[in-house]
């Protein structure tokens, strides 16, 4: 039977962004008023204890990917040196931006679903020591893949080899899921996004940077990027343009919630619902696809070998309506993300793992035990 009842049917998003809503009346003010600059510099300030950042963190209307392009303009100028840790879509994202903006770039590369160790980004920078690069960005969770990368430990190696060096994270996915401490890190820029760990809809970003990421002096030409401008009107409550109102106003009543029962709580939570996930994949005998270090946002799998995977998300959409992600590029129809980030909760682990339980079933596939039963000792075990 379908899931399909008109204006009553509920579409469970299980998709790393964007995730579900934290849903309430929107009322709106201008801009302009004392009442939206209050609430708009509240958010920094909230914002700046989960980035970890000595500054306030800069909010623009915009993707995560404009934040990416903002803070790569801010810390480059054309002609620079730098290096992408790549590992799946998200990495090639940086590299594409690099390449538009005219800086050449050193590639350390891994295949998607590996995770980079301070090892691996140590002896990279070594082997090519004539080529010293002036950044070096990374994702912390590559959402395409599920992989998670420590950037603490990934960011001292590099301070290790060499301490000029600037290091950029792309924390879009992993903001909220993962703990970030910038300053104490020393890492001089972080990115992150609306729609991913903190449940409001897509359209608002973030920039945070270190003291001397700010004392930067780029070349490059801007305009609505112009994180300089940003900074100062943003100080006091006031963007440089209209800003995304109602997303702000959604924001400010989920990081008013965070503070109130503790960031660790919103970090152990979704450590919980990553241990659950996965304990019920490999109950129902599925392979994880990001198996070195798993991201705390998302769960990546293998589609089984007897299963059609573009047939299996169709399925899950259709028959159950659930809404899951799946492959990009290469590993398109091969495997399954299911997020575990923001707005969820454990009936929405128990709706997702049944979903596809019983879609495999439906579809021929009968191996392991039931995801339930593995979901729940999770569950049970970190009461």
């Amino acid at each position: 039977m379908s899931n399909d009842y008109g204006p009553l049917s509920k579409k469970r998003l299980f998709t790393p962004g964007p995730t579900p809503l934290y849903q309430d009346q929107r009322q709106t003010c201008h801009h302009r008023s004392d009442q939206f600059a209050k609430i708009s510099l509240e958010c920094a300030k909230m914002l700046q204890p989960l980035f970890g950042s000595v500054d306030l963190p800069v909010m623009l209307s915009s993707s995560g990917t404009g934040a990416m392009e903002a803070c790569l303009l801010h810390l480059t100028s054309p002609g620079d040196q730098i290096m992408v840790c790549e590992a799946g879509k998200f990495g090639q994202r940086w590299l594409a931006m690099a390449e538009g903006y005219h800086l050449k770039s050193l590639v350390c590369q891994l295949p998607w679903g590996r995770s980079f160790s301070p090892e691996i980004v140590h002896s990279f920078l070594s082997r090519h020591s004539k080529t010293k690069p002036k950044v070096v960005f990374i994702q912390a969770s590559e959402t395409s893949t599920g992989a998670f990368h420590p950037t603490k430990e990934i960011a001292a190696a590099i301070r290790d080899y060499d301490p000029e060096i600037l290091i950029v994270v792309d924390a879009i996915s992993s903001l909220g899921a993962h703990e970030m401490k910038m300053a104490e890190w020393h890492i001089d820029g972080v990115v992150s996004g609306s729609q991913k760990g903190f449940g409001v809809a897509p359209g608002l970003s973030f920039v945070a940077l270190s003291e001397r990421g700010w004392q930067h002096c780029s070349n490059h030409p801007k305009y609505y990027f112009d994180l300089v401008r940003e900074q100062k009107g943003q100080k006091n409550g006031q963007s440089s343009w209209t800003p995304a109102i109602s997303l702000i106003m959604d924001l400010h009543r989920v990081l008013s919630a965070w503070h109130k029962v503790g960031l660790n709580v919103i970090y152990d939570y979704h450590a919980r619902g990553s241990r659950a996930t996965i304990a019920a994949l490999q109950a129902m005998e599925l392979d994880l696809f990001a198996q070195d270090i798993p991201s705390r946002s998302l769960t990546s799998f293998w589609v089984p070998s007897s299963v059609n995977g573009i047939e299996f998300l169709d399925h899950l959409k259709k028959r159950y309506g659930a809404v899951f992600a799946g492959g990009q590029g290469a590993l398109k129809g091969k495997i399954i993300r299911m997020a575990h980030l923001g707005y969820f909760d454990d009936l929405d682990l128990i709706s997702g793992i049944a979903a596809l339980q019983m879609s495999l079933h439906n579809l021929g596939y009968h191996q392991g035990e039931c995801g339930l039963q593995g979901l729940m000792r999770s569950l049970r075990q970190d009461e």
